[in-house]
C-alpha cells in the first residue's frame, strides 16, 4: 500500500474517531442538562408535597376550630333551649364534636413537627382541661335547668377561654399559612432558578461544544487535505526516486540494472512458456569523434536523439536500454526476425542528426544472442556483446 493511501486511511480514521467523540460528548452534555432537569422537577414536586403537607395542617387547623366552635355552639344552645327533647339531641351533638375536636388534636399531634407550631398546641393543651371542666359544668347545669349559673360561668369565664383557644388555633392555621405560602415561593424561586442555570450552562454548554466540532473538524480536514497532498508528493517523489534507480537520467532509457531485471523476467518467462526471445548488444560507431569535434554537450544531445530513434524502431513487445557511455541493450519478445529488427534499427540510427553544433551522421554495429541459454543474464548479455564486437572486428571499425 502506498504511502498516501496509509495517511488518507489514519488521517480518515482520525477525522472519524474525534467526530464520534465529540457526537458522544455532546450526546453526554445533553444527558446531563436533561438529567439536571429531571432532578429539577423532581425538587419542585418534593417542595410540592412540602407545601400540600402544609396545607393538611391548615384544613386539620380549620376542622379543628369548626369543631371546638360547634361543640361550644351545642353547649349555648342546651342553655338557651327550653325544648328537653332538643336539650337531649344537643348533648348528643356537644359529645360527638367532642370527640371531633379529639380526632383532630390527635391527627395535628402526628404532623406538626415545627417548634412554632408545637407552641400553638402546647397553649391548647393548657387551656383544654379547664374549657372541659368549665363546659362539662355549662352542661350539667343546663340538664338541671339551672340556667343563671350556667349563663354566668358562660359569660364570666368560657367565652373569653373559648376565644384564647380559638385564637391559638387560628394563629396554628396563620403559620402554617405563612410556611406554605413561603415554602411556595422558595420553590418556585428555587426551581426557576436552577432551570435558567441549566439552561444557560447546558445551552453554553451544547453551543460550545457544537463549536468545537465544527473547529475540531474544520481543522481535521484541512489537516487530512494536507496529509493527502504531502502523501502525494511523497509518493511522486518516490515513483521519481525509484525511476531515477532504474533508468538513465540522460535518455529516459532503462538503465543496466533495470535491463538485467528485465532480462531475468525474460528468461523465467520463456523457461515457463517455451517461448524464445533474443538479446542485441549495440555499439555506436565513431562516437568519440563527436564528442572531440563538437563537445560532450553536443554527445548528451546525440544520445538522446539515439534513444529515442531505437524505441520507435522496436517493434512491440520489445525493451531497449542504456547500458553504458555509447552502448545500448536490445530485448525482443517471441520470434521476432533479428535480422529485420537490425537493420530497422540500424536505419533509424544511420539517419542524419541535426544538432544545436552541427548535423552528424551515426552508424552502430548490432551482435544478438537467444535465449534463455542456459539462464545467466550475463552470459547471454556477455554473448551478444561478443557477436556485436566480432562483427566490428570483421568491419575494421
Amino acid at each position: 500500500m502506498q504511502f498516501s493511501q496509509k495517511v488518507q486511511r489514519i488521517s480518515g480514521r482520525l477525522l472519524n474517531a474525534i467526530t464520534v467523540a465529540f457526537v458522544v460528548l455532546l450526546a453526554g452534555m445533553i444527558v446531563i442538562v436533561g438529567n439536571s432537569l429531571w432532578q429539577n422537577q423532581r425538587l419542585l414536586d418534593e417542595l410540592r408535597h412540602i407545601t400540600e403537607e402544609r396545607g393538611q395542617r391548615i384544613q386539620l387547623a380549620s376542622d379543628l376550630l369548626e369543631a371546638a366552635y360547634n361543640r361550644h355552639q351545642t353547649m349555648v344552645n342546651q342553655v338557651i333551649t327550653d325544648d328537653p327533647f332538643e336539650r337531649d339531641d344537643l348533648m348528643m351533638a356537644y359529645h360527638r364534636w367532642g370527640n371531633r375536636v379529639g380526632e383532630v388534636r390527635a391527627a395535628l399531634n402526628e404532623h406538626v413537627t415545627e417548634d412554632a407550631a408545637r407552641a400553638r398546641l402546647e397553649e391548647q393543651d393548657a387551656l383544654i382541661p379547664e374549657i372541659v371542666r368549665l363546659q362539662d359544668q355549662v352542661v350539667d347545669l343546663a340538664a338541671r335547668e339551672e340556667l343563671e349559673p350556667a349563663m354566668a360561668i358562660l359569660s364570666e369565664r368560657l367565652f373569653d377561654l373559648d376565644r384564647e383557644f380559638d385564637s391559638s388555633i387560628e394563629a396554628l392555621r396563620a403559620h402554617e399559612r405563612a410556611q406554605m405560602e413561603a415554602a411556595a415561593e422558595r420553590a418556585g424561586e428555587v426551581g426557576a432558578h436552577t432551570q435558567r442555570f441549566m439552561l444557560v450552562f447546558g445551552g453554553g454548554g451544547v453551543v460550545f461544544a457544537l463549536a468545537l466540532i465544527l473547529l475540531t473538524r474544520r481543522t481535521l480536514v484541512t489537516m487530512h487535505h494536507d496529509l493527502r497532498e504531502q502523501a502525494s508528493q511523497l509518493d511522486e517523489a518516490g515513483r521519481q526516486l525509484q525511476h531515477e534507480a532504474s533508468h538513465d537520467p540522460l535518455t529516459g532509457l532503462p538503465n543496466r540494472r533495470a535491463f538485467y531485471k528485465r532480462l531475468q523476467d525474460a528468461i523465467a518467462w520463456s523457461q515457463r512458456t517455451g517461448e524464445a526471445f533474443s538479446v542485441g548488444f549495440i555499439d555506436l560507431d565513431q562516437f568519440k569523434p563527436v564528442n572531440d569535434r563538437f563537445g560532450h554537450a553536443a554527445g548528451d544531445e546525440l544520445l538522446g536523439v539515439v534513444a529515442r530513434r531505437l524505441e520507435e524502431a522496436l517493434s512491440e513487445p520489445a525493451c531497449v536500454a542504456r547500458v553504458g557511455g555509447d552502448e545500448f541493450a536490445v530485448l525482443l519478445f517471441g520470434e521476432h526476425s533479428t535480422e529485420a529488427e537490425g537493420k530497422r534499427l540500424q536505419a533509424a540510427v544511420s539517419r542524419p542528426v541535426r544538432l544545436a553544433a552541427g548535423e552528424v551522421t551515426l552508424a552502430m554495429t548490432l551482435g544478438w544472442a537467444s535465449g534463455p541459454g542456459d539462464g545467466d543474464p550475463d552470459e547471454l548479455l556477455g554473448r551478444a556483446d561478443r557477436a556485436m564486437y566480432g562483427l566490428k572486428a570483421g568491419r575494421g571499425t
